[in-house]
C-alpha cells in the first residue's frame, strides 16, 4: 500500500519492458497521489508517446517521433537488425523476447522514460536488458553525436546484460560495447587521441581488478570518459591475446554468479600479470600515436 513504493515498481516494470503493468501502476500512484512528480510525468509522457511511430520486425519494437520515423525510421531498423544478428553470433546469444528501443526527440522525455526526472543531459542513450531509450539526433544540441553509434553500443549492452543475468560490471559492460562500436566502423567509437596518450604514458591507468571503481567517482568528465577507452582496450587485449572465447566463457561465469576478478585469474593464470601485461600494451599503443601522426604529417 506504500504509494511511493508503487511509483518506484511502476518505473522498474517499464525498465524492463513490461509496459501493461508499468503503465496501469504509474496511472494508480497519480491517481492515488497527484503530487507524487515520477508518476506525473510518467503518465505525461505516455501520452506523447501514444503519438509515436511504431516500427516492429523480427524481435524489435522501434518507437520513434512520427517525423523523424518518417525520414530515418527503416535504416534505424536496418541497424538494429545488423547489430541484434551480428552480436547475438559474436556473443553466441539468443534473444528470445523483443527488445523495445525508444528514440526521443526531447532530451527531457528520455530523462523522464529513463530516470523519471528531467536531468541527465551527459546522457545518449541507456540500456535496461530489454528496453533501450536513446536520444534522437534533434534533441543533442551543440553536442551532436553519432546516433547510429549509439544505437549499436546500446544493442551491445542488451546482448551482454543478458547473457549475464545482469551480473556484470560497469566496466565491462561498457568496455564491450565501445570495443564492439570500433569494430563495427572505425569512425564509431573512442580512440587514442593526444589526451588518452598523455594520461597513459602518466600513469593514470586504472588497474584491472580495480576498474569498476573509475567510473564512481571520477575527478573529472574526462576521467570517466577515459574509464569507458580503458575498459575497450581491456577487451581488446583479452580478445587479441586469448580469443573472443575466453570473453564468452567469463560472460557465462558472470552469469552463474561468479566474481569478475576470480574469473578473468581464471583464464589468465594470475590477475596481476595480465595488469602487467595489459599496462604494457596500452603504452605501446600510446607510444605508437605518436609516430603514426609523424608519417601523416610528413
Amino acid at each position: 500500500q506504500h504509494v511511493r513504493a508503487q511509483a518506484q515498481l511502476a518505473q522498474d516494470l517499464l525498465r524492463i519492458g513490461k509496459e501493461a503493468e508499468g503503465w496501469q501502476l504509474a496511472e494508480k500512484v497519480n491517481e492515488q497521489d497527484p503530487y507524487d512528480i515520477v508518476a506525473h510525468n510518467l503518465v505525461t509522457l505516455q501520452e506523447k508517446l501514444a503519438q509515436f511511430t511504431t516500427l516492429e520486425e523480427a524481435g524489435i519494437i522501434l518507437r520513434m517521433d512520427k517525423r523523424e520515423a518518417q525520414i530515418y525510421g527503416q535504416r534505424a531498423m536496418q541497424l538494429l537488425q545488423r547489430a541484434k544478428q551480428a552480436l547475438c553470433s559474436k556473443y553466441k546469444m539468443q534473444i528470445v523476447e523483443p527488445v523495445i528501443v525508444e528514440i526521443f526527440p526531447d532530451q527531457k522525455d528520455f530523462a523522464i522514460r529513463t530516470f523519471g526526472l528531467p536531468g541527465g543531459a551527459g546522457f545518449l542513450g541507456v540500456c535496461f536488458g530489454k528496453v533501450i531509450t536513446a536520444n534522437s539526433p534533434a534533441s543533442q544540441g551543440a553536442h551532436p553525436s553519432n546516433w547510429e553509434a549509439v544505437l549499436w553500443h546500446e544493442f551491445c549492452h542488451v546482448v551482454t546484460l543478458q547473457k549475464t543475468k545482469n551480473k556484470m560490471p560497469r566496466w565491462l559492460s561498457e568496455g564491450i560495447s565501445v570495443y564492439e562500436e570500433r569494430q563495427a566502423n572505425p569512425s564509431w567509437g573512442q580512440s587514442m587521441d593526444a589526451q588518452y596518450r598523455k594520461m597513459i604514458l602518466a600513469g593514470e591507468l586504472t588497474p584491472i581488478s580495480k576498474l569498476s571503481g573509475a567510473f564512481l567517482q571520477p575527478p573529472s568528465p574526462i576521467h570517466l570518459q577515459f574509464a569507458y577507452y580503458e575498459s575497450s582496450l581491456v577487451v581488446q587485449y583479452l580478445i587479441e591475446t586469448y580469443g573472443i572465447e575466453m570473453v564468452h566463457r567469463v560472460l557465462d561465469d558472470l552469469g552463474v554468479g561468479m566474481p569478475i576478478n576470480q574469473s578473468l585469474q581464471r583464464y589468465s593464470g594470475s590477475l596481476p600479470e595480465l595488469e602487467k601485461k595489459f599496462e604494457q600494451f596500452a603504452r605501446k599503443l600510446a607510444e605508437q600515436l605518436a609516430l603514426i601522426m609523424h608519417r601523416l604529417l610528413s
